[in-house]
C-alpha cells in the first residue's frame, strides 16, 4: 500500500532552517516591496496618466471630427436620398391633382352676373355730307343696323424652345427647362434636362445642348452611356417633334467646353458627369426627321 508523503510542519521547517549553511555576503538578495494589484497597475501606468494641453487638445479635435462627420453624413442623407424620395412620392400626387382639378368656369362681365341686361355697342359710322343717291343711303342704313364681325386675336406662335426630351432605348422621358449661367458656371436642372440658353434651337443649323444629373437630383442622364449610335433622341418645342439620331460618345475634361460649340449642321449635344464628377460624358446625336405635332 502506497503511503502519501506528510507535509512538514512549522518544527520541521525551523530545524531545515537551523541546519542550513549562511549564504555569503554577496550573495544576499535584496527585500522585496510588496504591492497590491491595484497599486502595481498605477505605477505601470504613471506616464500614461499624466496629459498635457496636448493631449486635451487632441481629445477635442476627435470628437470635433466626429460631430462634423456624422452632420455631414447627416445633410448628404437628407440633401440626396431623402430629397430624391420625397420627390419622386410628391410628384404622382401632384400630376393626379392637377389633373382631376375641375376647370375653373368662365369669367362673366359683372351685368350677366346681376342679372342685368347688357348693352352692346354697334359699329357706328357716320354717312358724309356729300352722299346723295338713295343706294348710298341704304348701304350707310345697313352698316348703321347690321353689327360688324369683330376680328379675332390672332394666336400667339408656339414657344420654338425645347419642353420635351425622349429617348426611347433607355426609356427617358424627361421634362425640360432653360438654364442659364450663374456666377460663371452653368447651372444644373433639377429631376428635368436643362436646355442651355442661347445654344441653337431644336430644328436649325446650330449645336442644341442638354444637360442632367447623373447621380442625384433625379438623376436623368445616368443612363445615356447605354446610348448607342443610331438611337434616337427625340425633341418636343409647342409645335415641333425633331427626331435625331445619335453618331457618337466620348469622355471630356471639364474644361474642354469647345464641345458646347455652334455647329454648321444641326446637332445635339448631351452632357452629364462621369468618372466621379472628374471627367463629363458627351453624346452627339444628328437631326433626321422633323415634322409638326398634331
Amino acid at each position: 500500500m502506497r503511503r502519501t508523503p506528510r507535509a512538514p510542519d512549522d518544527s520541521d521547517l525551523l530545524r531545515e532552517l537551523l541546519a542550513s549553511e549562511l549564504p555569503s555576503r554577496h550573495g544576499q538578495i535584496r527585500p522585496a516591496r510588496l504591492r497590491s494589484a491595484s497599486q502595481q497597475q498605477q505605477i505601470a501606468l504613471r506616464g500614461f496618466k499624466l496629459r498635457n494641453w496636448i493631449d486635451r487638445t487632441l481629445f477635442v479635435l476627435e470628437r470635433a471630427l466626429v460631430l462634423a462627420a456624422v452632420l455631414a453624413f447627416g445633410y448628404w442623407l437628407f440633401d440626396g436620398p431623402v430629397r430624391d424620395y420625397l420627390h419622386a412620392q410628391r410628384s404622382p400626387t401632384t400630376l393626379r391633382a392637377q389633373a382631376m382639378a375641375p376647370a375653373p368656369p368662365p369669367a362673366l362681365p359683372p351685368a350677366t352676373q346681376t342679372g342685368e341686361q347688357t348693352a352692346v355697342a354697334l359699329p357706328f359710322t357716320r354717312p358724309a355730307d356729300d352722299v346723295a343717291s338713295p343706294a348710298d343711303q341704304r348701304s350707310v342704313r345697313d352698316a348703321f343696323m347690321v353689327p360688324q364681325a369683330v376680328p379675332a386675336a390672332p394666336q400667339a406662335p408656339a414657344d420654338p424652345r425645347p419642353q420635351r426630351l425622349l429617348m426611347p432605348s433607355i426609356g427617358a422621358e424627361l421634362a425640360v427647362y432653360e438654364i442659364f449661367v450663374v456666377n460663371g458656371e452653368w447651372e444644373v436642372a433639377e429631376y428635368a434636362a436643362g436646355y442651355h440658353h442661347g445654344t441653337a434651337l431644336p430644328g436649325t443649323s446650330g449645336n442644341v445642348v442638354f444637360s442632367g444629373h447623373a447621380g442625384l437630383r433625379g438623376a436623368v442622364f445616368k443612363d445615356i452611356g447605354r446610348l448607342a449610335p443610331g438611337d434616337q433622341v427625340i425633341v418636343e418645342t409647342g409645335s415641333w417633334r425633331y427626331v435625331y439620331r445619335v453618331r457618337e460618345s466620348m469622355n471630356v475634361w471639364p474644361t474642354q467646353v469647345e464641345v458646347m460649340d455652334p455647329t454648321p449642321t444641326p446637332v445635339l449635344t448631351l452632357i452629364t458627369c462621369t468618372n466621379w464628377d472628374t471627367q463629363r460624358l458627351v453624346v452627339v446625336a444628328d437631326l433626321t426627321d422633323a415634322r409638326p405635332l398634331s
